[in-house]
């Protein structure tokens, strides 16, 4: 299972403008970071695990490389709070590693800092036991899609930091696919995909989706705040996903259908948004597009409801607007041929999982039976995937009539789906519980799997919601775990936050500005290799140029953030 944004095999570093990054910015090797000027060289702890923190109440691992398994650990002050004999792991079959240990103190309960001290090994890096110990990380990562804002200015503080881009692309889009050239219907704001400056309905609204189901299932989310300048009234989170909304009503076009992504036709050179100056313009309108705006606009219909009448009015209207045009429109359409050379990024996928999301959240937002019909009728086929991204979003039409607080629904379906779900949770639970390094992704590795990993989260918070059990959180913490440490290289995968994290993001912004810092809050795509004889974990490389491993995308960091809120303090 391969997932690519664009065509690999068509793409060069030339024609992704990978030749223009400042040489000031990329002058360290993999191994090695910029210190004051000069590059010193990164040393790797032997002891790896989630370098932020864990919960006082859920499950703690470490990985141990070498020594005797022998590890105790010790809080700030000196205290040993608890000692262990670590298990011996397996060789890994995705690093080679022969000599892993695994160490579990899930038994320690009090709060402060403490680092897991292993004989023969060394120490971790400190990390804190708190109930809030994933405020910090979901405040981070919603800076990072904060700082993806598109058409306005933005300014983000961080650790001492000022990061900083001027409005840009305000001259969305071109309607030249439409038969106007030179005419443009504003598509304004909404976030920046990816290392890239590309907007898409289909990624768009996936991202937004896992927003704003944490919005609905985590009341602590009510209270995060991460810099947000005018809120507008609403809490920083619901006005974030707002800002998105706002960009998705300008792709809506007359008849209610969905132009499918606003883009240059091809990639800017790593360049500041501000410096991205080529025309963009209005893809066609797709029925994959329609259905996800369809979707997720009806479900923010509801998620604004109490909070901004108006909106969620709006929302309400657009959203019955896309309906009636899927309906008007039963056939695929694709846009039309040849819209991959003319568009950058990938995101082409069919439309019936599509259409099947949009059908569960119109009768959710208005008891419409045929909607309602349109999902059962296909409900008897679905399997829920563990594993998936924006190419399948059949799993946001099942969680979506799970969750519905709506009569109507068939008890055997419910049922049948509810199981299903479980039994694939115990599955990614025991995955992680046997994989050394607690990937609940087993030897899966493609384009983006650390969003992959980050999006299990969702399917744990959702049973979680139907069947509560601390094993859920527990599988949520262990991604989370690996994500900000326990891994191969001991290292955050999460910009500006956690141990020694990624520092060369292929992320424009970060390679345009003065900072030496990449922007905070930006989950990187992560190892995997094309060549399968590959030990796949280990071939992440922090270097902006890497876009293989090291892009950023919202939709890995919308599903880190459910992860994390689904760990915030009640």
């Amino acid at each position: 299972m391969t997932w690519y944004r664009f065509p690999i095999g068509a793409t060069t570093l030339a024609s992704l403008g990978l030749l223009a990054c400042d040489p000031g910015k990329e002058v360290c090797g993999a191994d090695e970071r910029k210190v004051g000027g000069e590059c010193e060289s990164i040393v790797a702890h032997e002891v790896r695990l989630n370098s932020v923190g864990f919960l006082p109440d859920r499950i703690k691992r470490a990985t141990l490389v070498g020594g005797s398994g022998a590890f105790r650990v010790v809080s700030d002050s000196g205290e040993v709070v608890f000692e262990g004999q670590a298990v011996a792991a397996q060789t890994s079959p995705d690093t080679g590693e022969a000599n892993l240990y695994v160490a579990d103190f899930s038994e320690v309960t009090q709060t402060g800092r403490f680092r897991v001290v292993a004989e023969g090994v060394g120490d971790s890096p400190e990390f804190r036991i708190a109930p809030d110990v994933m405020v910090e990380v979901a405040r981070v990562l919603m800076m990072g899609m904060y700082g993806q804002r598109c058409g306005v200015a933005v300014n983000v503080d961080h650790e001492g930091t000022h990061f900083h881009h001027d409005a840009c692309h305000l001259e969305d889009g071109l309607l030249d696919e439409f038969g106007k050239p030179n005419q443009k219907q504003p598509a304004l704001y909404g976030w920046h995909d990816a290392g890239d400056y590309g907007k898409y309905v289909n990624n768009g609204s996936l991202s937004l989706a896992n927003m704003l189901f944490a919005w609905d299932q985590f009341p602590a989310l009510r209270e995060l705040e991460f810099g947000v300048e005018d809120p507008r009234g609403l809490p920083q989170y619901l006005d974030e996903c707002r800002f998105q909304l706002d960009w998705l009503l300008g792709m809506q076009m007359e008849g209610g259908g969905v132009s499918d992504r606003v883009t240059t036709r091809t990639f800017d050179a790593m360049v500041s948004p501000e410096a991205s100056v080529a025309p963009r313009y209005m893809a066609p309108v797709t029925s994959t597009a329609t259905a996800d705006f369809t979707a997720v606009v009806a479900h923010a219909a509801r998620s604004f409801a109490g909070f901004d009448d108006e909106l969620a009015a709006q929302y309400r209207e657009a959203a019955l607007a896309g309906w009636e045009f899927l309906k008007a429109n039963p056939s695929p359409i694709s846009g039309g041929d040849g819209l991959s050379m003319r568009f950058t990024g990938g995101y082409w996928s069919t439309d019936a999982d599509d259409r099947l999301w949009a059908a569960a959240e119109i009768w959710a937002l208005t008891g419409d039976a045929e909607a309602l019909e349109m999902f059962e009728s296909k409900a008897g086929m679905l399997v829920i995937d563990q594993l998936w991204d924006w190419p399948n979003l059949n799993n946001l039409a099942t969680f979506t009539y799970l969750l519905a607080d709506r009569e109507g629904r068939d008890p055997e379906i419910v049922s049948r789906l509810t199981t299903n779900l479980g039994l694939g949770l115990e599955q990614l639970r025991n995955a992680a519980l046997a994989h050394p390094y607690g990937r609940d992704t087993g030897l899966q590795y493609y384009w983006g799997i650390n969003g992959v990993v980050a999006r299990t989260a969702l399917n744990f918070g959702v049973y979680d919601q139907l069947v509560p059990d601390p094993k859920n959180k527990d599988g949520i913490a262990m991604a989370l775990d690996h994500l900000l440490g326990r891994n191969y290289y001991g290292r955050s995968f999460v910009t500006g936050i956690g141990h020694d994290p990624a520092f060369y993001p292929h992320h424009r912004p970060s390679v345009a500005d003065s900072n030496p810092e990449p922007w905070p809050g930006l989950l990187v795509g992560g190892p995997w290799s094309r060549d399968a004889n590959a030990r796949q974990a280990t071939v992440w490389v922090d270097a902006a140029t890497d876009f293989n491993t090291n892009e950023v995308a919202i939709n890995w960091n919308a599903a880190m953030i459910y992860a994390a809120a689904a760990l915030l303090p009640e």
